[in-house]
This record gives structure tokens, C-alpha cells and sequence, in this order.
């Protein structure tokens, strides 16, 4: 009798283990992995961190947001651990660029790709997004569950594709990428994860890769380096970009280039940054330029008060440029990314490119002086300047 139950339990035991090994195996063999790019630097770093938040050794239903400036590699990072990770769960889903999807095909369409993801291609018809959610917490209800939902910039999405912990069943994991940190505080995420740029070594290495297409930079070129690299303050995207443009440039090529985009930033970064420019209100967009301007190291309460002054709401306005990662305050003086404070100049250039007195904003010595004077006078001043910096060249 006993040597029965014994054997009844190690069969039982070795049962369950087999399995646990088919399904892992099952799992990795019918993973989809994502392509994240080459040239990848800090991907460990971040892993280890958010790896923090993830816990994958509970079997909790753990949800993790991952926030930052636009071009800062939240999307990558994402990717990078969906790799990671997605084999260990019964279903998973990556919706990228969730934004971008909503507006042009709408909530419903989003919910179709990720019942298509999880159920496995099985059609689920949707009338509506209310019906869809349940389909989906239906769906996810007992199974252990892998999403990934990039690049959320509304509750209505969280709301109906993700829901909430009870949604899912043991083990799941959520994870959110967004430029805007209250979408991730009302969905009540277990940890959030704001991402930091790359240190200076990191993004000089990155910087290399795409411009000499090695990880070292040519010895003639190092001492170009820092002006690039002060520049791009550690974004990922502009280290790309910049690295791309400039393969292949002669040193005086180099130096013309950032002269330039000193005035004028590449067009490609300046549109990715824009987009959270466009998402503000206009009270929200006129503080935002006011502080590239004007208050950049400048006193919170002091600038806050200016504000109040013409009803701008600089303290609630201010909270809002927090939470979409556009500022950032430091023993109460209010700072932004250097590339942020130069998308914004560029917006109050545009508005008037030869023209600097209809500008609704100065902050450059020579500008001022051309809005001041006669059309004669400035054009005169500005063929002056133009002749006396031939002779610099």
C-alpha cells in the first residue's frame, strides 16, 4: 500500500514536470520575436531595472509602465524584453505604436489585433469596443499573459484593451509605453520605469556605430565629437540621426552642419518631438515655449507667478509638462531637454522665418535688434553681419 502511494506520487510528480518542460517548449518553439534594431546600448541596463518592477518569479498579475521624451527608446526597450521574457507565457501580444493605430483605424481595430494575437488568429466579431473588452477579458481570463501596449497617449485605450489586474490570470504581465505618466498613475501600474538617456561613453559609442560604423571614433574627427554629443544630450534618436547624417562627411562638413542645427534642428528628430508639443493645449503649449525662451534654470514660483499674472495656470500647466516628460524640476528651477528647448524656438522661428518682429517671442541679441529697427536698417545689419563672418570662415 505504501510503496503504491509512493509510486503513485512520484508519477503524479514527474507528470507535472514533463508537463511544465512540454509547455516551455511548446512556448519557445511558437514565439514570435520582435526585430528591435541593431547597434542596441544599454538594453541590459534597463532589463535589470525593469526586471525590478516585472518580478517574473511571482504569480501576481504584475503591470509596468515604461515613460519618457519621444526618441528616448521606450519602444526599443519594450521590444527588447518582450524578447526576453515572451516565452514563459500561454499567449502574447506587442501592439506597437497604439497612438498611431487608434487614431487612424480606431479602438476596435486595436482590440481585433490583440484578440488576434492571443486567440491564436481565431475571428472574434466585435460590434462595439464594450463588447470587445469582455471578449478580450474572456480570453485572457485564466491564461497567463504577455502584453505589450506601445505608445498609449489616452485612457480609453488602457481602459478597453488592457482593463485591469483582474482581467488576467496568474503570472500575467502588462506592460505600457507612453510619453504621458498620468495614463500610467490612473491605471494604477504596479511599477513605473522613467527612461534616462545614455551616459557619455554609452552615447559616444552609439554615435560611432552610425557615423564610422564602428564602435570607436576616427582619431581625426574626436575632436568634433563633444559639440555632437553635448548636443544630443544622451537621446538615442539624435545620436542615430546625427551618426547617419554626418557618415561619410568631410571635418568642415561636420562643422557646417552643427552650425546649422544650432538654428535649425534635422527635421526628422524635430518631428518626433513635436508630436508632444501638438498634444498640448494652447495655455500648456505658451508655457512650454515661455520656459525654452525665457525661464530654462529659472525659480518654479517665480515663473508660476508670471504666469497666474496673464491666467495661464502655471501650477496646474506646470504638473502637466511633468507628467508628459517635456520638463523636469530640480531644487524648484525648471529645466528641459536641450533638443525639446530647441523644437520649441524652432516653432516661434516658423511663425515668421525672415521676420523676427512678428515673432510672439525674443531671446537672441541680433533678433532683437532686427525686430527693432526699419526693414532698411535690418537688411543692411543682417548683409553686415553676413560679410564680417565671411572673413571668420
Amino acid at each position: 500500500m505504501c510503496s503504491s502511494l509512493t509510486y503513485f506520487i512520484i508519477t503524479r510528480y514527474e507528470s507535472e514536470y514533463i508537463k511544465n518542460i512540454t509547455t516551455t517548449m511548446a512556448n519557445r518553439l511558437n514565439c514570435k520575436f520582435l526585430y528591435v534594431g541593431d547597434n542596441l546600448l544599454g538594453m541590459d541596463s534597463h532589463f535589470k531595472k525593469i526586471s525590478l518592477g516585472l518580478r517574473m518569479e511571482s504569480n501576481d498579475v504584475r503591470m509596468v509602465g515604461i515613460c519618457g521624451i519621444g526618441g528616448i527608446g521606450k519602444t526599443t526597450i519594450a521590444g527588447y524584453i518582450y524578447n526576453q521574457i515572451s516565452w514563459g507565457f500561454e499567449c502574447s501580444s506587442f501592439l506597437e505604436d497604439a497612438k498611431k493605430v487608434y487614431k487612424k483605424k480606431g479602438l476596435p481595430h486595436l482590440q481585433k489585433l490583440l484578440l488576434n494575437d492571443i486567440q491564436k488568429g481565431e475571428n472574434s466579431k466585435i460590434s462595439n469596443i464594450h463588447q470587445g473588452a469582455r471578449v478580450i477579458q474572456n480570453s485572457l481570463y485564466l491564461r497567463k499573459a504577455l502584453i505589450v501596449l506601445d505608445d498609449v497617449d489616452d485612457m480609453d485605450q488602457l481602459e478597453f484593451l488592457v482593463g485591469n489586474h483582474a482581467w488576467y490570470g496568474k503570472g500575467s504581465r502588462i506592460i505600457i509605453t507612453t510619453r504621458d505618466k498620468r495614463c500610467l498613475t490612473m491605471l494604477n501600474v504596479d511599477y513605473l520605469y522613467n527612461v534616462e538617456g545614455l551616459d557619455s561613453n554609452e552615447a559616444l559609442e552609439l554615435f560611432s556605430r552610425h557615423a564610422f560604423q564602428s564602435n570607436l571614433p576616427k582619431e581625426d574627427f574626436k575632436i568634433l565629437l563633444n559639440p555632437v554629443i553635448y548636443y544630443c544630450e544622451g537621446l538615442p534618436l539624435a545620436l542615430k540621426v546625427l551618426g547617419s547624417l554626418l557618415c561619410g562627411k568631410t571635418k568642415g562638413e561636420w562643422t557646417s552642419e552643427l552650425h546649422k542645427l544650432e538654428k535649425e534642428p534635422e527635421m526628422k528628430i524635430h518631428n518626433v518631438l513635436k508630436i508632444s508639443f501638438d498634444g498640448l493645449d494652447t495655455t500648456q503649449q505658451m508655457i512650454l515655449l515661455d520656459i525654452a525662451c525665457f525661464f530654462q534654470g529659472e525659480d518654479k514660483d517665480f515663473a508660476s507667478k508670471i504666469w497666474d499674472g496673464y491666467e495661464l495656470y502655471g501650477e496646474i500647466n506646470i504638473g502637466v509638462l511633468l507628467e508628459k516628460c517635456l520638463i523636469t524640476i530640480s531644487n524648484n528651477r525648471l529645466h528641459m531637454h536641450g533638443l525639446i528647448e530647441k523644437m520649441c524656438k524652432k516653432i516661434v522661428r516658423e511663425q515668421h522665418p525672415k521676420d523676427p518682429s512678428k515673432w510672439s517671442r525674443l531671446w537672441n541679441q541680433d533678433d532683437i535688434y532686427c525686430a527693432f529697427v526699419s526693414e532698411k536698417v535690418r537688411i543692411n545689419y543682417l548683409n553686415s553681419i553676413a560679410y564680417l563672418s565671411s572673413f571668420g570662415r
